[in-house]
């Protein structure tokens, strides 16, 4: 007996996805040999459960394929086929039919018939034909209706079913569940955050894509999204011994190659960043953004769930199963960064104690002022107390940095030279209104005992002495200017060549055990696995 399911709930991971299936078999006292339908190709066969009334007693159960169907009964794409060759049979019935039809209509070469028969057979034959076109497209619409269904049975064929050996006490109909882990199926978070104003918390909606390429509709599915996955490792963290011992050190020895890899490495580069600004515009009526109703948030054990309300149709092979599931204010200290020397431009950002973003990281999409300004990627896994956000370009502020000659003249000391360097920052409020601004720039830092840097004025920024970083916090008036002024002096022996680079610090990159993605923060960006 083959039993067919529909799908009735899902579990979406990061990764994967649980599915449950419901389904009813008409089972004999006695011993009874089941095939369950509805596994996909792409499910893990090694996943699968059958859940019965505990009165059924399993003798056995294992995955086959449509073959082992073949003594109990037919399979469906042949008794499809065969309902298509009979209709093959009434097409080509009808299509004679019509043209015998045509033909009893030509009275050019017959002259025993009358005139009045003629004329009576003329005024029936249009009828006549009209009711065999309206059959004959009749027939060949329940064809390809067929044709459709039949290439859906091969289809389904092709899938792995379940056998069942079941012993039942009586004669009996009893519902069944099966459950199995379907590959090609996962989700990801994405953000939508709001600014209002500088004196507003951010407003931050969750919502969750959900996609799937199973090959079937889940149409109607109570769903459920988990930030995990159900099996992350089954590996348990070993301790290995560590062992103490001496030796000899010898340096090791440099080849030109080595040396050339060594040259190579020191030329480094400064990157850019950028980002989107826009203002929003007056809504032109009083209507706000279509939401849906959010999702019933529980934790649990190893991660968190979100039960969607309602039942949902999620889609095969479709990017547009959007589903809002949490809705949230976070406090936030807004100011405005600009560094010069790197970007003229200047850019509203967002700071956020980490601890206050309960979520995972993802994409987010910035509004300022219901006005689409760009995306951000937030990671509050991070390993920082704060969590700072790019909300765009903003405008109000011009910032102009102007670097002054520099002048070289021989130092206190004959046998040394010394540059005195000097920096000018202009910023100016054009808006109407006090706007808080962060402004950083930086002061080169020694990293021979011969050359020797001294500050001569920073107009009260302060100074990070490992990085050289010069941060200045400000308070712009309306319609005002300020200017800051950054001086100071480079010493080095006279004899010697100054040189100066710039070093990027790059970050250890590591990578997801599951998945093999690049990983910034705790868990990974793609699966959510714990890195």
């Amino acid at each position: 007996m083959l039993a067919k399911t529909k799908v009735k709930e899902v579990q979406v991971y990061r990764s994967s996805a649980i599915v449950s299936r419901i389904g009813e078999a008409e089972l004999v006292a006695g011993r009874n040999i089941l095939y369950v339908a509805g596994m996909t190709d792409s499910a893990d066969t090694g996943s699968f459960k059958l859940k019965f009334p505990e009165k059924i007693r399993a003798i056995n159960i294992q995955v086959v394929d449509s073959d082992a169907m073949k003594e109990v009964e037919k399979k469906e794409s042949e008794l499809i086929r065969k309902k298509i060759d009979e209709l093959d049979y009434q097409v080509e019935t009808c299509e004679l039919m019509l043209e015998l039809r045509k033909k009893n209509g030509d009275f050019s070469g017959r002259n025993n018939i009358s005139i009045e028969e003629q004329e009576k057979a003329m005024a029936s034959l249009p009828e006549q034909l009209l009711a065999l076109h309206r059959q004959l497209d009749e027939l060949r619409e329940r064809k390809t209706a067929l044709e459709k269904e039949f290439a859906e049975a091969e289809a389904e064929e092709k899938k792995p079913l379940i056998m069942a050996e079941l012993n039942a006490e009586e004669d009996m109909k009893v519902p069944f569940i099966l459950q199995y882990q379907e590959l090609q199926a996962f989700w990801t978070p994405k953000y939508e955050i709001q600014y209002r104003d500088d004196k507003s918390p951010l407003e931050v909606s969750m919502k969750g894509q959900i996609m799937q390429s199973s090959g079937e509709e889940w149409l109607q599915v109570k769903v459920t999204l988990y930030t995990g996955n159900p099996s992350i490792s089954n590996d348990l963290p070993v301790l290995i011994s560590r062992e103490l011992s001496l030796r000899t050190y010898e340096p090791p020895k440099r080849s030109s190659r080595m040396k050339a890899a060594g040259a190579m490495a020191m030329e480094d580069v400064c990157c850019e960043d950028a980002a989107m600004g826009a203002e929003a515009p007056q809504m032109l009526m009083n209507m706000a953004a279509l939401k849906m109703d959010t999702a019933d948030v529980s934790q649990e054990e190893t991660m968190t769930a979100f039960q969607l309300p309602n039942l949902r149709d999620i889609l095969n092979d479709t990017d547009g199963n959007i589903v809002d599931l949490q809705f949230f204010t976070v406090k936030a200290s807004y100011h405005v960064l600009s560094v010069p020397s790197v970007d003229n431009k200047c850019y509203l950002t967002a700071e956020i104690a980490s601890s206050e973003w309960p979520l995972p990281p993802a994409d987010a999409a910035v509004y300022l002022r219901d006005t689409y300004a760009g995306e951000v990627y937030v990671d509050a896994n991070a390993d920082t107390d704060l969590l700072i956000l790019s909300l765009g370009q903003d405008e109000r502020l011009t910032v102009v940095r102007t670097e002054a000659p520099k002048k070289t003249q021989e130092g206190f000391l004959k046998s040394s030279k010394k540059q005195l360097c000097r920096t000018e920052i202009r910023i100016v409020n054009s808006s109407s209104e006090p706007v808080s601004a962060i402004v950083k720039d930086q002061i080169p830092v020694s990293t021979d005992k011969a050359i020797e840097v001294e500050v001569l004025q920073l107009s009260d920024g302060i100074t990070d002495k490992d990085s050289g970083e010069v941060k200045w916090e400000i308070k712009a008036e309306q319609d005002q200017t300020v200017e800051l002024v950054m001086e100071y002096t480079v010493s080095w022996p006279k004899d010697k060549q100054l040189s100066e680079r710039r070093r990027v610090i790059r970050a250890r990159t590591r990578f997801c055990p599951q998945c093999g993605a690049p990983v910034a923060g705790r868990f990974c960006p793609e699966c959510g696995t714990e890195v």
